[in-house]
């Protein structure tokens, strides 16, 4: 609107320039009155006879051309959608004389993003689901919806084809750690039983306590991104794009300068969907759920309950969410030797995820 503005103050002085070119062929006498317009919302005296393009080079109109940006947001072609002018809210031709009354309005060309298109392979041999909820391997159909212009990734899923391969495994996972206490506790009772786990680490307690993930590592135990702030509201998955690749990027960096590249990702409070699965493979990681959840997060369990809820749920190839972190945790530390000792008794190995 400012540019506008200006450019009708230097239209009167274009004009006032001009007027004696647009009158030579006036006849002699008095002068023909001017005729009034409105551009861009106000009101402009122009001699009698000017045209449209006249109007527009004095009035200084340039539309904005709209640009062609990719789903991630990056600019495919600056001037994909020129900008037009338009007279009493129609396409004119650039010689139309104007008349008394008449509107002219300079509309900015509009932004588009790309379409998407979807593409479909097959994968080769057996492989775990992305995202994971268990240590079962299957056939996968591998299902892209990409940018159709940059081939920029939106989101992914994988379809198990077929039956699923299960071992005779079982992973336990530990979230919102690491936490004072609790998690170097957890790390000395699974030393002690010979037992390597997967922790999913919270970036911004990671950067606060780098001897325990030092610690997790040093152990053989394998560390998951679980984002940097742990977000719940809004939910992950409705988080901004930008924002929640943050939350990734973020911790990627923190566990970096500890020495660790984590390869899995767990979304706060598992939320998930194709976007996050996406952002998670760009950035180098897989997304790993469960399929046990004792809830040790709520409370109200005594260790015994606790463990005897793991181990009904527990079969081949399970994923077990427990907790380090996040609050109260000495249930779930209270209840760990029980856990280990009765997927033993089925005979099941307790492995870390990679």
């Amino acid at each position: 609107m400012a540019r506008g503005i200006r450019a009708i103050v230097r239209l009167a002085v274009v004009l006032a320039l001009g007027v004696p070119t647009l009158l030579a062929a006036a006849p002699l006498g008095e002068p023909a009155p001017p005729i009034v317009v409105t551009v861009q919302g106000r009101s402009v005296h122009l001699p009698p006879g000017t045209t449209l393009a006249r109007a527009v080079r004095a009035l200084g109109l340039r539309p904005r051309a709209g640009r062609l940006l990719a789903v991630d947001g990056r600019v495919l072609l600056p001037r994909a959608n020129p900008g037009r002018v338009y007279l009493n809210g129609l396409p004119a031709s650039p010689q139309a004389v104007l008349r008394d009354g008449d509107r002219i309005e300079a509309v900015d060309g509009r932004d588009e993003v790309e379409g998407t298109v979807r593409r479909v392979r097959a994968l080769p041999g057996r492989r775990p689901g992305n995202p994971r909820f268990t240590l079962r391997t299957w056939r996968l159909r591998e299902v892209r919806v990409v940018g159709r212009f940059s081939g920029a990734l939106v989101s992914v899923r994988y379809v198990p084809i077929g039956h699923a391969a299960r071992p005779p495994r079982v992973a336990l996972t530990f979230d919102d750690g690491p936490w004072p206490g609790t998690t170097r506790t957890i790390l000395g009772i699974l030393r002690r039983m010979h037992v390597r786990a997967t922790f999913f680490v919270v970036g911004s307690r990671a950067e606060r306590a780098p001897a325990l993930v030092r610690a997790m590592v040093r152990d053989g135990h394998a560390v998951g991104n679980h984002s940097w702030s742990h977000p719940m509201r809004p939910e992950f998955r409705r988080l901004p794009p930008a924002r929640l690749r943050a939350e990734l990027e973020r911790t990627n960096g923190a566990l970096a300068r500890l020495g660790v590249e984590p390869a899995l990702f767990r979304p706060p409070g598992g939320s998930v969907d194709g976007r996050v699965v996406a952002t998670a493979l760009q950035l180098g990681m897989r997304t790993v759920l469960w399929d046990v959840d004792p809830e040790d997060w709520a409370g109200g369990k005594s260790p015994a309950a606790l463990a005897a809820a793991v181990l009904r749920q527990v079969r081949p190839g399970s994923i077990v969410l427990l907790h380090d972190g996040g609050g109260d945790g000495w249930t779930t530390v209270r209840a760990l030797p029980t856990i280990v000792r009765g997927i033993r008794r089925m005979g099941l190995r307790l492995v870390p995820l990679r």
